[in-house]
C-alpha cells in the first residue's frame, strides 16, 4: 500500500459545529480541539465568536459548563497536542501496519515536493501497492490487530485533518460567521513610522488598544480579541488568512508618524476576501497628553470606522432589487439613503426600503425602530412627509422596545431626539447620557447633550462640550454639519453673532441641501439686521419645506426661564422674526 495526498476533501468537523451552531455541547466540544490544537487565543477567539452569537441571536450567557470551560482556556489548562509527533505516527503506521511485510517507498512526483508553510495531510491511496512475499489471507491474531491500527489510523487521519483545518482544498471561515449576521473585524497592530520619535511606539499600543474596546461597544461589530490581534505586531502576512483563520470579513491596518509638533494617524479598511482597501481616511493632532489623544482618537476612529462597514456592506446590495435582498439588507439599504443627508428624497428612499421590509414581516423591530427615527428626524429637521410624521406612534414604538430591550442604543437615541423635539430637556439629557454609558464613542450623543446645555442656559458649558465633539470627530463624520449648527446656536445664545454665521455658513458647506441649516441662517442673519439675506433663507425654506415652517410657526413660544425678558433661544426668536412674526 502507497502514499499519496489527499484527492477530496474529507469531512471536516467545523461543518458539524455549523449545522446548529447554538448547541453549546457541541461548541464546547470545538473549543476544546481548538485550545489543545490551535492554541489558546484561537480558542478564546472561538469562544467570544460563541458567546456573542449566544447574546445576539438567542439573549442568553453561555451555561456554567461553557464558562467554566472557558476559565480553564484563559488558565491554560490545555497542553498543546504535539502535531508532528501525531503526523508521523500516522505515517508510521500508515506505511506499515502490524502484520504486513515492509514495502519499497515511493518516490514523491515534483510538484510534491514544493515547500508549503503547513504540511499536507496524507490519507490512505485506494491503490494497492504489489505485494510479494505476504500470504493472500492473515491469520485472525493478524487480521484483529490490522482491523484495529485501520481503525486508529483512519480516526486520526479525519480527526488532524479537521482540527487543524489541513485538508487538500480551499479552507473555510469558521461556521460562526454569518454574512447576515454582525460582521466580523480585527484591528491589526498600528506601527509607529518615525523611529526618531521614542513616545510613539507606546502611543501606537495605546490607541489599537483603545480603538479595539471602543468597537466592541457596537453591537452590530464582533470584534477580534487584543491578545489575538497582537499576535500579528510587526509580522508581513496576507490578510486573506484572516478570513479563513477567524472568520474576519475587515481588517483594521494603521500606522502613526509625526514631529515634535504633531501626529498624524493614518488607518484603512482592508476587505480580507479581496485584500482590497474599501476605505481609508487620517487624522492630525497636536502632541500633548498621549493618554488623552489616544483615547479621543481612538473614539473618533470606532465611530466612523462603523459607519463605513455598515456602508460598505449596504453598497454591495444597493443595486440588487428589493426582492432578492433579505429584510436586515432592506434596512441596512434604508440607513446607507439616510447617511447621504436629512434631505426628503433621502427620508423617503429611505422609508420606500424600511417599509417593503415591513411589508413582509410587520413585526420586524429593527425596520419599525427605523421608521420611527425617520420620522423624528423629518420634524426635527424641517423635512415635510407625505404622511406627515406620526410622533406619537413613534413614541409608543420606542417606549415598547426599550421595555424589552433597554439597552438598545438605537432605540434609546430616538428617543432622546424626540424627547428633545418635544422640548422635555431633562428627560433627553437622561436618555444621551445613557446612550455615552453604553457607547462611549457615540459622538452624536455627545454633541446632542452640548445644543441641550445650550438650550437650558449654559451656553458657555455647551459650547465646550460642541467643540471637544467636533475635535474628537473624523473631518468626515457625517455628523458634523449638526455639531456646526449647533456651534452656531451657542454662540448666538452668547453674544457672538459673527462667530454664530460662521458657523453656520460652515454647516452650508457640509450640508447644502439642508432645510434646517436655511433656517438657521435665515435666524442669525435676522437677528444682526441683514433683512436682505434673512429673506433669501426663508425663501429658500419655505420652497423646501411650506408644511414644517407653518408648524413652526404654530408651536407655543418656549419658555426659557432662565433668561428675564426671553421666551425662547435666540435662535428661534430669530425665525420668528425672519418668518415675520412679532418676537413679543
Amino acid at each position: 500500500m502507497r502514499l499519496a495526498t489527499a484527492s477530496a476533501p474529507l469531512p471536516r468537523l467545523n461543518g458539524w459545529f455549523a449545522l446548529e451552531p447554538t448547541r453549546e455541547d457541541r461548541q464546547r466540544i470545538a473549543l476544546k480541539l481548538f485550545a489543545r490544537h490551535k492554541g489558546r487565543e484561537t480558542a478564546l477567539s472561538r469562544a467570544k465568536l460563541f458567546t456573542d452569537l449566544l447574546r445576539s441571536d438567542l439573549g442568553v450567557s453561555p451555561e456554567p459548563a461553557t464558562r467554566a470551560l472557558i476559565g480553564a482556556i484563559k488558565r491554560g489548562d490545555f497542553e498543546p497536542a504535539p502535531a508532528p509527533d501525531l503526523e508521523r505516527l500516522a505515517v508510521q503506521s500508515v506505511a506499515k501496519p502490524d502484520g504486513l511485510p515492509d514495502t519499497a517507498p515511493v518516490s514523491p512526483a515534483p510538484s510534491e515536493t514544493k515547500a508549503s508553510p503547513v504540511p499536507i495531510p496524507i490519507v490512505l491511496a485506494a491503490e494497492q501497492a504489489p505485494r510479494t512475499t505476504a500470504p493472500a489471507t492473515l491469520p485472525f491474531w493478524h487480521r484483529g490487530r490490522l482491523a484495529a491500527a485501520w481503525v486508529t489510523i483512519v480516526l486520526l487521519a479525519i480527526g488532524t485533518i479537521a482540527v487543524l483545518g489541513l485538508e487538500n482544498g480551499p479552507r473555510k471561515p469558521l461556521p460562526l460567521t454569518d454574512a447576515h449576521r454582525s460582521p466580523a473585524i480585527v484591528v491589526l497592530p498600528f506601527s509607529a513610522d518615525n523611529l526618531g520619535q521614542s513616545d510613539d511606539p507606546a502611543f501606537a499600543r495605546a490607541l489599537t488598544h483603545n480603538l479595539i474596546g471602543y468597537l466592541s461597544r457596537f453591537g452590530k461589530l464582533r470584534v477580534i480579541s487584543e491578545q489575538t490581534s497582537d499576535f500579528y505586531r510587526g509580522r508581513q502576512m496576507d490578510v486573506a488568512h484572516l478570513m479563513t483563520d477567524f472568520g474576519v470579513q475587515y481588517a483594521i491596518a494603521g500606522h502613526v508618524q509625526g514631529n515634535d509638533g504633531a501626529l498624524r494617524i493614518d488607518f484603512q479598511l482592508v476587505d480580507t476576501a479581496t485584500r482590497t482597501n474599501v476605505w481609508s481616511d487620517h487624522l492630525q493632532r497636536e502632541r500633548s497628553d498621549p493618554t488623552l489623544v489616544a483615547d479621543e482618537a481612538a473614539r473618533g476612529i470606532a465611530r466612523v470606522l462603523a459607519i463605513e462597514i455598515g456602508r460598505v456592506g449596504a453598497l454591495r446590495v444597493r443595486a440588487k432589487p428589493s426582492s432578492q435582498l433579505t429584510d436586515s439588507e432592506l434596512v441596512a439599504r434604508g440607513y446607507l439613503a439616510l447617511q447621504r443627508g436629512a434631505t426628503r428624497e433621502n427620508l423617503s428612499d429611505a422609508l420606500t426600503s424600511f417599509d417593503e421590509a415591513l411589508r413582509r414581516d410587520p413585526h420586524y423591530q429593527p425596520a419599525l425602530l427605523a421608521v420611527a427615527r425617520v420620522h423624528i428626524i423629518a420634524a426635527m429637521n424641517f423635512i415635510d412627509l407625505d404622511p406627515s410624521p406620526d410622533l406619537g406612534q413613534a413614541e409608543r414604538l420606542l417606549n415598547e422596545v426599550l421595555g424589552k430591550s433597554p439597552n438598545s442604543l438605537s432605540a434609546l437615541y430616538s428617543l432622546a431626539l424626540l424627547q428633545k423635539y418635544r422640548r422635555q430637556y431633562q428627560a433627553s439629557m437622561q436618555s444621551l447620557q445613557r446612550c455615552l454609558e453604553l457607547n462611549p464613542s457615540f459622538l452624536p450623543a455627545q454633541g446632542q447633550i452640548g445644543n441641550i446645555l445650550t438650550r437650558t442656559g449654559q451656553p458657555q458649558k455647551g459650547l465646550e462640550q460642541i467643540l471637544q465633539t467636533i475635535r474628537v470627530a473624523i473631518p468626515n463624520d457625517p455628523t458634523l454639519g449638526y455639531w456646526y449648527l449647533f456651534a452656531a446656536e451657542a454662540e448666538l445664545e452668547l453674544g457672538h453673532e459673527r462667530a454664530a454665521l460662521d458657523w453656520a455658513l460652515r454647516a452650508n458647506a457640509f450640508m447644502p441641501r439642508s432645510a434646517l441649516v436655511q433656517a438657521w441662517l435665515a435666524s442669525i442673519y435676522a437677528t444682526v439686521g441683514d433683512k436682505s439675506n434673512a429673506a433669501k433663507y426663508v425663501a429658500a425654506l419655505t420652497k423646501m419645506a411650506p408644511g414644517r415652517t407653518q408648524l413652526f410657526m404654530k408651536r407655543p413660544i418656549e419658555d426659557t426661564g432662565h433668561v428675564s425678558g426671553r421666551r425662547g433661544p435666540r435662535i428661534f426668536d430669530g425665525l420668528r422674526l425672519a418668518l415675520g412674526a412679532s418676537v413679543g
